[in-house]
């Protein structure tokens, strides 16, 4: 019989100790079982959930836990994770499943006292409300489960109150928002289809807004009908507007979701060049364009950081969706708020890739530079830096998108012309 909680805790451990994406583990491992939906759903909101919350589930097990954590054997400690954020954060599991088949587990992946351990350590953390500490930027890391370092300095970039709704707000589950692939249909006419499939699909603004499903096996996205992306990455396309017949260069662009909307908003006529410095994610862009029927896609292995001399002054509009932190987008991703120090020099491989851009267009030219963070240092503190050794440029448009203002993942988009 299948245990889906051993799963669970297979995938968990992989992440934290073996640096897996959380996201490629989840797929990888469930590609491996013919299980029903309702045990995918659970094992994905099982596996998530005990990721985004490691912080506050070690403090808990701190709390209850006669052993130091560092002396909690690697199983048994995710084992007690997932417990306690069964007992706290589901209401749909009962008290005594998340405790007993969490004994299980304990009885088969450690020693001989594992089993009571991890039943003593449930079974207080059951009885007790979790005590939140006083000082305010442990309150925040504690509740929100976010590293003390973030909360310290997201709390000097943008105030107490305003990062307390901002992580609140990375704890909610996000939105599963779908492009519709308008060379092939519409977002009502998409929405409709969807309907009949039995798929709760509701249209908002030029978009659609789902649930949770497999949609890699949802024949109307193999045949190209919608790409899944979060409201904000598709401004980036939009707010670039590459029109039909016009050369476009994408410098960063796999896995190809906004190359394939900037591609669909140019009528599948001109030329995207899309290039990325992987060459498996070059074979990625050049499916995912397939998929959705569109041609002008050309993939191209190139350094987004190294001049290309034959690209120079040939583009009409240019995207620079750059490599970053990604903190704005841990609600898809939770451990990289844990991975992931601030900056480490990645806003210089940002400067150079918009540098190398701007040697690509044409004058009278525009630039869409944009990141997944909400970190200053990579967005305003770059295109500012540029604009100000570039006078022959200016802004067109700026904005940070917040998810507790937005309802949309962290990310920031800028738009400039060369003058």
């Amino acid at each position: 019989m299948i245990n889906t909680r051993e799963i669970a805790m297979k995938i968990i451990y992989d992440v934290e100790f073996n640096g897996a994406y959380s996201n490629m583990a989840l797929k990888k491992a469930l590609s491996n079982y013919d299980l029903p939906s309702r045990d995918r759903a659970f094992i994905t909101a099982l596996v998530y959930g005990v990721i985004d919350k490691k912080i506050t589930l070690d403090y808990v097990i701190e709390k209850h836990s006669k052993l130091k954590l560092k002396k909690i054997s690697k199983y048994i400690l995710i084992i007690l994770r997932m417990g306690i954020y069964q007992l706290i954060f589901t209401d749909k599991v009962p008290q005594s499943a998340a405790v007993n088949e969490s004994v299980k587990l304990a009885k088969r992946y450690g020693h001989g006292a594992s089993a009571g351990f991890v039943n003593g350590v449930l079974r207080s953390a059951a009885r007790t409300d979790i005590e939140y500490p006083s000082d305010k930027n442990e309150y925040l890391s504690v509740k929100y489960s976010f590293p003390p370092r973030l909360c310290e300095k997201w709390t000097r970039d943008f105030g107490y109150e305003f990062t307390r709704d901002l992580l609140a707000a990375f704890s909610r589950e996000p939105r599963l928002n779908i492009r519709p692939n308008t060379l092939k249909t519409t977002a009502e006419e998409l929405a409709q289809k969807m309907t009949d499939k039995g798929i709760n699909a509701r249209v908002y603004e030029d978009y659609i807004i789902s649930d949770g499903y497999d949609i890699a096996s949802d024949e109307l996205y193999i045949n190209g009908y919608y790409t899944v992306q979060d409201a904000a990455a598709m401004q980036a396309a939009k707010i670039l507007a590459p029109k039909a017949g016009e050369t476009v260069i994408d410098m960063c662009a796999a896995p190809g979701g906004k190359t394939t909307h900037m591609a669909e908003l140019m009528r599948n006529t001109g030329k995207i060049y899309a290039f990325d410095v992987h060459e498996h994610k070059i074979d990625l862009i050049r499916k995912n364009a397939e998929r959705l029927g569109i041609t002008v896609i050309e993939p191209i292995l190139s350094d987004g950081t190294e001049a290309n001399s034959e690209c120079f002054g040939i583009a009409d509009k240019i995207l620079c969706d750059v490599p970053c932190s990604g903190f704005g987008i841990v609600r898809r991703k939770p451990e990289i708020k844990y991975n992931r120090a601030e900056n480490g020099g990645i806003s210089e491989i940002q400067r150079t890739i918009l540098d190398n851009a701007a040697l690509y267009l044409k004058e009278d030219g525009e630039i869409v530079y944009s990141t997944c963070t909400i970190e200053k240092e990579e967005n305003e503190a770059v295109t500012d830096g540029f604009l100000a050794d570039n006078k022959d440029f200016e802004k067109l448009y700026e904005k940070t998108f917040y998810p507790h203002i937005d309802n949309t993942d962290g990310f920031y988009i800028c738009k400039m012309k060369r003058i």
